[in-house]
């Protein structure tokens, strides 16, 4: 995802924006982007299955309880939600033909997830959040 190659720790999940100038998600999206990447990953994995896929769509949607809506995050939001269904149906296939679509449709999930993260940059937290004094 969108970490520089002089930047922070490869754990950290920060944006490089503009002429490498970093900017850090704020903690709970920081969290939920890598919570949803490990989600990505499990439901790559041979292993795989509806688990991960509900885990998906727990953190997708605590991130939009936690964001304020906007047109680009909705969008970000849907790309992701449907990179991942169509990666859960390959890992759920129980027909072998339908395994081999795992790695390109993963591919297209971490794009979709990289593109939420470029756009929650800029995000506001909703009013839920704030009323929660979730750490912004």
């Amino acid at each position: 995802m969108g970490v520089a190659a002089q930047g922070p720790a490869p754990d950290d999940p920060s944006l490089l924006l503009g002429e490498g100038r970093l900017r850090p998600l704020p903690q709970p999206l920081a969290g939920l982007i890598l919570a949803m990447d490990g989600a990505l990953a499990a439901l790559a994995d041979e292993g795989g299955g509806r688990d991960d896929l509900h885990a998906l769509r727990n953190h997708l949607s605590d991130l939009c309880v936690l964001t304020e809506e906007t047109p680009p995050i909705r969008r970000a939001v849907d790309r992701l939600a449907a990179a991942g269904d169509r990666l859960g149906e390959a890992a759920v296939a129980l027909r072998g033909y339908e395994r081999r679509w795992r790695r390109p449709r993963l591919g297209k999930a971490r794009r979709a997830l990289a593109s939420l993260e470029r756009v929650l940059a800029g995000a506001r937290p909703s009013r839920i959040a704030v009323r929660l004094d979730r750490d912004w």
